[in-house]
C-alpha cells in the first residue's frame, strides 16, 4: 500500500481509490486529492472520513457536492450545510 503512487494516481483519475488499500482510503490529503479530480469518486472514501465532520467541513468549502458522500448525522449539521451551500451557490 504505497501511499505516494495512490496519491499520485488519484491526481490523476479520482476512481483510482476504488482499487486501494483500505487504510488509505481513510488519508485525508488522499480523500482531498481524490475530491479536487472528481468530487463523485468520494463514494469509496472509508465511512470514518465520511462521519469526520471537520474532514467534510473542509472538503465542502472547497466543493458543495461532497454534501452527497457525508454521513446523515453532517448533512443535518447547520454549520456544514451552509458551508456547502455558500460554497455551491
Amino acid at each position: 500500500a504505497d501511499r505516494e503512487i495512490v496519491l499520485a494516481a488519484v491526481t490523476k483519475n479520482g476512481w483510482a481509490l476504488a482499487f486501494a488499500a483500505n487504510e488509505l482510503k481513510t488519508d485525508r490529503e488522499i480523500a482531498l486529492a481524490t475530491m479536487s479530480q472528481d468530487v463523485r469518486a468520494l463514494e469509496y472514501v472509508s465511512e470514518e472520513l465520511k462521519a469526520d465532520r471537520d474532514f467534510i467541513l473542509t472538503a465542502v468549502t472547497q466543493n458543495g457536492w461532497v454534501l452527497k458522500y457525508a454521513t446523515k448525522e453532517l448533512k443535518g449539521d447547520r454549520e456544514t450545510v451552509l458551508a456547502a451551500v455558500t460554497q455551491d451557490g
